[in-house]
């Protein structure tokens, strides 16, 4: 993970030389002036990638995850010419579990314990906050410009799904077990480009995609006397955003 947000970074930088590089062979008249910050509100959708999105009981790191809303602020503070720090917080609703979910979920239970069958019932949905920082760089040209970031930040979740499992007929796990909603805190790391378009007196539109990753937050589960069975203890996160916003400069 580490080294996918270094490569990352390194990638950003080697653009902002490269187009510094550019700008310096200009005359000083020819020379850009710093850009000007901006604030923006958005809305789009959030789909999840990877493990976050499979439905496999036997992959622990399926997440079930769907696509959602997502919605937030996001801006840039420039600091020397076409060099920024951007920013982003946003909120997201990667939905909750299936009736065809809880089957597959059923079903695996079912066939591991050995049981005569298992019922799951699943509450709550991913729900969470992203907070992401780093450095970014704006292409210009007329009234377009192009960003691109580097951010590293947190997932801050306020819920995931919880699974409530009760198997019949074993002796060895009689009660019902619970795979407990998560409110977690995890580091996260991604990357962004976004196409912006100046309307004139300050304001502009923004069309921006986002690539989140993290670890995830630890799960915990309650109620288990056996450890036959899917076990989750970390529900890895990978999102990708699409957004549309209306921003500001200052």
């Amino acid at each position: 993970m580490k080294q996918t947000f270094t490569l990352l970074t390194a990638a950003l930088f080697m653009l902002m030389a490269f187009n510094s590089r550019a700008q310096d062979t200009k005359s000083d008249d020819d020379e850009q002036a710093k850009l000007k910050s901006y604030i923006s509100i958005f809305g789009g959708q959030s789909n999840p990638f990877g493990d976050f999105k499979k439905t496999d009981y036997s992959n622990v790191k399926s997440g079930f995850a769907k696509k959602g809303f997502v919605f937030g602020i996001d801006g840039a503070v420039y600091f020397y010419k076409h060099f920024a720090i951007g920013y982003t917080v946003s909120k997201q609703d990667q939905g909750n579990l299936t009736f065809d979910d809880d089957l597959k979920i059923s079903q695996g239970y079912t066939d591991d314990f050995k049981a005569d069958g298992s019922t799951v019932t699943a509450d709550k949905r991913y729900r969470s906050y992203n907070i992401l920082l780093g450095p970014q760089y704006t292409f210009v040209y007329h009234r377009f410009s192009f960003d691109l970031r580097a951010s590293a930040g947190v997932i801050k979740n306020t819920a995931t799904p919880s699974i409530a499992v009760a198997i019949d007929g074993v002796a060895a796990q009689t009660g019902t077990f619970t795979q407990q909603s998560s409110k977690g805190t995890a580091f996260a790391y991604g990357g962004s480009a976004a196409l912006k378009f100046n309307m004139g007196a300050g304001w502009g539109l923004l069309l921006k995609g986002n690539y989140i990753e993290s670890k995830g937050p630890s799960i915990t589960t309650t109620g288990r006397t056996s450890s036959i069975g899917r076990i989750v203890t970390k529900q890895p996160m990978t999102e990708g955003q699409l957004v549309l916003g209306l921003l500001h400069e200052f």
